[in-house]
């Protein structure tokens, strides 16, 4: 009688595991519904780091050491955060100081930024750093045919920001 009792009650507890991993009530479609909403979310709020797709809409051609950017189609702006070399930095500082004299500009660091920029703002109590901004002439392919290009201060990272027309 025990055998049977063991025999009978193993495959009861085995149907119950399938039927449970199985359910499926309305909350369940929700969940994954939400989940699906919050994967899209979280890939919008997601840098580039591809260089070539960035070159594909502004005239971008350095080698970087560090690269984040980003699209906003809404805004019709692009935003792009970059480390140079040290000798690449100087050479593109010498090439904006020859077509003019730069601005001071507080440069708000965005939390896709590299995290180096973002520790910089931080450690400043803020979420800007200071940089001197240049026109960003060179830059511009339609449809971005406004912006600037912020060296910030005591790095060898920069800044481009650009708007469409």
């Amino acid at each position: 009688m025990r055998i049977l009792r063991r025999g009978a009650l193993i495959p009861i507890i085995f149907t119950s595991i399938f039927f449970a991993g199985c359910g499926g009530g309305a909350g369940d479609g929700a969940n994954n519904a939400n989940s699906a909403v919050s994967t899209v979310a979280s890939n919008t709020n997601k840098a580039n780091t591809n260089a070539e797709e960035l070159g594909m809409l502004i005239n971008f051609a350095w080698e970087t050491e560090d690269l984040a950017w980003k699209k906003d189609d809404a805004k019709k702006m692009l935003t792009a955060a970059f480390r140079l070399s040290p000798e690449d930095a100087k050479k593109l500082s010498d090439q904006l100081a020859a077509k003019g004299q730069g601005a001071p500009k507080e440069v708000a660091v965005e939390d896709w930024f590299p995290a180096e920029l973002i520790a910089q703002g931080e450690s400043r109590g803020g979420s800007t750093v200071p940089a001197t901004a240049y026109p960003a002439n060179d830059l511009y392919q339609q449809p971005y045919t406004q912006g600037t290009i912020s060296r910030v201060e005591g790095t060898d990272y920069f800044v481009i920001e650009m708007n469409a027309q």
